[in-house]
């Protein structure tokens, strides 16, 4: 018994000096992607698989953050190019005529905007990730008509909204609001000059009982020109834009940041073509996307 005990101990703790090793040469290198050797399904074991899943999961992160460095300082490059260019006409501005003159100062304006905004999403996308907003019981339809509200001051356009079942979720109202303000930005934006209403519909599940079973859906239905179904599975990437789309102004960032808003809130973004032309392009909240009719 007493060889027995001796041969358990010995076997429990060599693991423990090989986990222990593997955790120093991950602080030593910084190097996540170390293989965590994992053996056996006692509490070593169990050990040993969670420390792997918390490495992969930081490499991750890390890889996440570089790429959107990376991603940021590349489209970051081409507002401040045209702003060097315009402001080194600014020293001449007295030789311009005046409509030349007009023309500088519209554009300085308008890029000093657009680098703004991308400022803005890039903050933006970075505090949805850090989870600081309290979350609390939302009405997503409270949450909708006051977006719809301030996008028709904005715009002038006719948004309409269309509520049914149970709109109410546990999430960050904040972060909700951005994302369906995005996606009413971006039906705007592609519908410039259109006369049919952007609509907003905002559909719970029904109840069985006391408990609801299913996910609150948002979206938003444009009758613009469409999106591509090339395009269509790319609309979340980062920074990414349809061809057709790079002379509007934006930054590529906002239908990621609905991306994030939905992931962080159980559920899953979904962009499709509508019947009869246009774009639907919404997110579930604590649930997984489904195409719907329509």
């Amino acid at each position: 018994a007493g060889l027995f005990g001796w041969w358990v101990a010995r076997r429990i703790t060599r693991r423990l000096v090989v986990l222990t090793n593997t955790a120093e040469a991950v602080a030593r290198t910084r190097r996540l992607g170390i293989q965590v050797p994992v053996a056996g399904y006692d509490e070593v074991g169990r050990l040993g698989r969670a420390f792997d899943r918390m490495l992969g999961r930081l490499a991750q992160s890390e890889e996440d953050q570089r790429r959107l460095v990376q991603d940021a300082g590349h489209e970051l490059r081409t507002p401040l190019t045209s702003l060097r260019t315009n402001i080194s006409l600014l020293r001449r501005i007295d030789e311009l005529p005046p409509g030349t003159r007009e023309e500088l100062v519209a554009d300085l304006t308008q890029e000093a905007r657009e680098l703004t905004d991308l400022v803005n999403e890039l903050v933006d996308l970075a505090a949805g990730q850090s989870d600081t907003e309290p979350p609390q019981r939302v009405d997503l339809a409270d949450v909708a008509e006051e977006v719809a509200g301030l996008a028709r001051r904005r715009t002038g356009r006719e948004i309409v909204v269309g509520v049914s079942g149970d709109t109410t979720t546990d999430g960050r109202p904040g972060m909700l609001t951005r994302a369906l303000s995005n996606l009413v930005e971006n039906a705007v934006k592609f519908d410039r000059g259109g006369r049919a209403p952007v609509e907003i519909r905002v559909a719970g599940p029904a109840r069985v009982g006391a408990v609801r079973v299913g996910a609150v859906r948002v979206e938003v239905r444009d009758r613009g020109p469409g999106i591509a179904d090339d395009d269509l599975v790319r609309v979340f990437d980062r920074f990414y834009r349809a061809a057709d789309a790079r002379s509007l102004p934006g930054s590529g960032l906002g239908l990621s940041i609905v991306r994030e808003v939905a992931l962080a809130h159980g559920g899953a973004p979904y962009a499709f073509s509508r019947e009869g032309g246009g774009t639907v392009i919404g997110f579930t909240v604590g649930g997984v996307a489904a195409e719907p009719d329509g």
